[in-house]
């Protein structure tokens, strides 16, 4: 189904207004390492165009978009963005919408674009507006119908490719950017998708001026001829650049002519992947041939390459023996004519000096050589916006007086972002986490926990059985919490790097709404199966249970913390699993169940084990506080209660130390000082997964 393009208005929803920006970029290099990725590209775009990278695979298309965006520092050359040069405070006013669809797979489209106009959408913008902004987009995109759908994923299916893609450039289309950047937008779209995707975009770079650039594939004929300016690389250098619909009269000037109702698109990709012969050809012919950027070389025999309105003007008057023609500012568009009331004295300027194009003088009676004299405007993309030198100054120190508010470094508070970000992050988590599968492992484990220690007895014989309990109730959560937050942080990677890149919102921000908006999900289950194994068990009082359900949920924050830690530091899923492993083997070897002799050149390994703390703290509040311990009716192995009786009755009748009982498992610390231990520990590892997510790893 073909999309409608709807007529866009930046005043009817309250858009913040930018200023539109001219992108000049001049003898792009990259290498990386020994490999050159591009050598010497050139090329512009001007606000209400729309201009398309086209090459074959591995020829730069989205190195140059990367280049241009600022993600990656060129060899050598100059991008220059509004006749400044590309510097931060551009970041605000470009998006880059990337080939992938990278999305929480657990939110429906709306919530997607809700949370992204919260975040990147200034606080002065009330929530009703930033709502309206949405359905705006939604509309203009044609995505109403399913707003309400999840975006899904391989295993669970959402919106369809086609949505997916709308999805990603509605994302963007909500700042209002000056500069779009969109890294091949058609790719898995069937025809009409991607010629009414292209359509969108056409209209809305010429209705808003905005400066669209596009790396394109393969394009349909239609596609291509929707393209204002064509860019085309062959191994790293231009092939071509100018005017798209002239690109076939360039080829066939260089002997390259194309065969009828063929696609130029296709056409001009086999040639730039002909023989290394064609291809020097290419390079040369645009090395010389007019659209060169700041060389204008017309060729001896007067040709005339000029704009199709130009032409048509000439055409007119080019038969005639003697004629001057000059095309003046009436003739002229410039491109930013009304495009905010507010910033009308920063056109006038240009509207009285917009400069002639080509000012031709014949006379083919005194047989004269044709003069021609160019004047270099903006048409040139010299680099230098047709905005004032006043405006350029201040586009490159403060902002624009088009601008509703001015670029800061955050668009949103410290607040806002962590406000915005629990909500997303509880959101995100909660279907992970407190999934069916995760809700009936915990309720059968428990329940299997519950029927293997019914109503233990608080005896010298159940003892153990006692403390099997909670070794394994600390140990499970350790693993199953641990190796949770492991796997969070690479599945969250690519839409927080895509953000953080976008400047969208702090790390600190968004690292403590995680903890904070995934806290309630972490302790639901551990709650969940500790009331109904220890119920089971046999509660001894409200207090003690209380205790050991407080050592349970900090336990398991400990063990959040190692994985969570584990995630931001290893990028490889399967080095991360193998290091989590080694971490929960090691502790619940030095746990201090599973092995009380330990000898005494490893005794230190205990103190590393968080497992040895929450276990020692358990057995403490149990023994201590819960229902005393009975010495056994014969055989006890604990002193007292050999020496203060023999007979059965005054064994039942003594109760075991509880010194006695801990120093089974070693000489123990206090209460206090193990909690202490356990937060200190998570703490400094918290905070050492901030600095990795901070400092480690940066989005280019």
């Amino acid at each position: 189904m073909m999309l409608t393009v709807h007529p866009i208005s930046i005043v009817s929803v309250g858009w913040p207004r930018r200023r539109p920006l001219t992108v000049v970029f001049k003898d792009v290099s990259l290498a990386i390492g020994k490999t050159t990725i591009l050598s010497r590209v050139g090329g512009s775009c001007r606000p209400g165009e729309v201009l398309a990278i086209m090459g074959p695979s591995g020829s730069g298309k989205t190195s140059l978009l990367n280049a241009i965006s600022g993600r990656v520092k060129p060899s050598c050359g100059t991008i220059t963005i509004g006749g400044a040069p590309l510097n931060k405070r551009h970041k605000r006013q470009i998006c880059y919408v990337l080939q992938e669809d990278i999305f929480f797979a657990n939110l429906t489209l709306r919530q997607t674009l809700m949370y992204t106009a919260l975040l990147r959408l200034p606080d002065s913008m009330t929530h009703h507006e930033k709502t309206k902004l949405v359905d705006h987009v939604l509309h203009l995109l044609h995505l109403q119908h399913c707003q309400h759908t999840r975006i899904g994923e391989v295993m669970n299916r959402g919106l369809s490719g086609g949505e997916k893609k709308r999805t990603n450039i509605a994302c963007e289309l909500l700042t209002n950017p000056s500069i779009m950047l969109l890294d091949e937008p058609t790719s898995g779209l069937d025809s009409s998708t991607a010629l009414s995707l292209m359509s969108t975009l056409k209209q809305f770079a010429e209705k808003e001026h905005k400066t669209v650039i596009v790396t394109l594939h393969q394009p349909s004929s239609q596609i291509f001829y929707k393209v204002d300016r064509l860019l085309l690389l062959c191994n790293g250098q231009n092939a071509y650049f100018g005017d798209t619909r002239k690109v076939v009269e360039h080829f066939a000037n260089l002997g390259l002519p194309i065969a009828p109702h063929y696609n130029p698109a296709d056409f001009i990709l086999e040639q730039v992947k002909g023989p290394p012969e064609i291809q020097e050809r290419l390079i040369q012919g645009a090395a010389e041939g007019p659209q060169r950027i700041n060389n204008f070389n017309l060729p001896e025999s007067m040709k005339l390459q000029t704009s199709p309105s130009i032409h048509s003007l000439y055409s007119k008057y080019l038969s005639l023996p003697s004629v001057h023609v000059t095309t003046g500012v009436e003739n002229s568009q410039c491109p930013w004519d009304g495009v905010c009331t507010t910033c009308q004295h920063h056109f006038q300027e240009y509207n009285r000096t917009c400069p002639t194009d080509v000012s031709v003088t014949i006379d083919v009676d005194k047989k004269e050589s044709p003069i021609y004299n160019k004047i270099v405007g903006e048409e040139e993309d010299s680099g230098r916006s047709s905005w004032s030198e006043e405006t350029v100054s201040e586009a490159s120190g403060s902002s624009s007086t088009c601008e509703e508010y001015s670029d800061l470094q955050w668009p949103t508070s410290f607040f806002t972002q962590f406000k915005v970000l629990t909500r997303r992050n509880f959101c995100v988590a909660r279907p992970i986490i407190l999934s069916w599968l995760n809700g009936a492992q915990t309720v059968i484990l428990a329940v299997i926990a519950g029927l293997l220690w019914y109503q233990a007895p608080r005896t010298e014989e159940t003892l153990q059985d006692i403390q099997g309990w909670m070794f394994f109730s600390t140990h499970y959560w350790m693993l199953f919490i641990l190796f949770a937050a492991l796997q969070s942080f690479p599945a969250e990677r690519e839409v927080i790097t895509k953000e953080r890149a976008s400047g969208s919102y702090r790390v600190s921000a968004y690292y403590l709404a995680k903890m904070v908006g995934e806290l309630p999900l972490t302790f639901t289950l551990p709650t969940i199966y500790f009331f109904i194994s220890y119920t089971m068990m046999g509660w001894d009082n409200c207090f003690t249970g209380l205790m050991l359900l407080f050592m349970l949920l900090l336990n398991t924050l400990v063990a959040q913390s190692v994985g969570l830690l584990i995630g931001a530091v290893c990028y490889d899923l399967q080095v991360g699993i193998t290091i989590a492993a080694i971490f929960t083997l090691f502790t619940q070897l030095f746990g201090g169940y599973l092995a009380n002799r330990i000898p005494p050149w490893l005794e230190w390994a205990k103190y590393l084990s968080m497992v040895h703390y929450a276990f020692q703290n358990m057995n403490i509040i149990q023994f201590v506080y819960g229902t005393k311990i009975s010495c056994s009716r014969e055989n006890s192995r604990f002193s007292s209660c050999v020496e203060f009786g023999r007979s059965e009755e005054e064994s039942q009748s003594h109760s075991i130390p509880v010194e006695e009982i801990l120093a089974e498992r070693g000489e123990p610390l206090s209460l206090w000082m193990n909690t202490t231990i356990l937060i200190i520990f998570m703490v400094m590892v918290r905070l050492l997964t901030y600095i990795m997510l901070r400092f480690m790893h940066r989005p280019k």
